[in-house]
């Protein structure tokens, strides 16, 4: 397979994630970066759990979990304090 292919492969990848992530945006609506959040943390907790030390997102364990966590906490926060204002 040629380099022009490869390449190809790998923005179609980059494409797919973007895909995904605007499907559940949709599919969530203004309470996205919550559920994801969420649902980061606890896939991310249960791959460790289930022995798995390196993952593929930009932020490495255990950052990954806590910086997910901190997101959530922070949409819960702006919620509960009802401003209207949820990111």
């Amino acid at each position: 397979m040629n380099d022009n292919v490869e390449r190809g492969k790998e923005v179609e990848g980059w494409a797919f994630t973007f895909c995904k992530a605007a499907f559940l945006a949709l599919l969530c609506g203004k309470y996205a970066v919550l559920v994801l959040s969420l649902a980061a943390v606890v896939l991310y907790s249960a791959s460790y759990v289930m022995g798995v030390r390196e993952w593929r997102c930009w932020v490495k364990p255990p950052w990954v979990v806590i910086f997910f966590a901190a997101v959530a906490a922070v949409q819960i926060a702006l919620m509960l304090r009802g401003s209207g204002f949820v990111i």
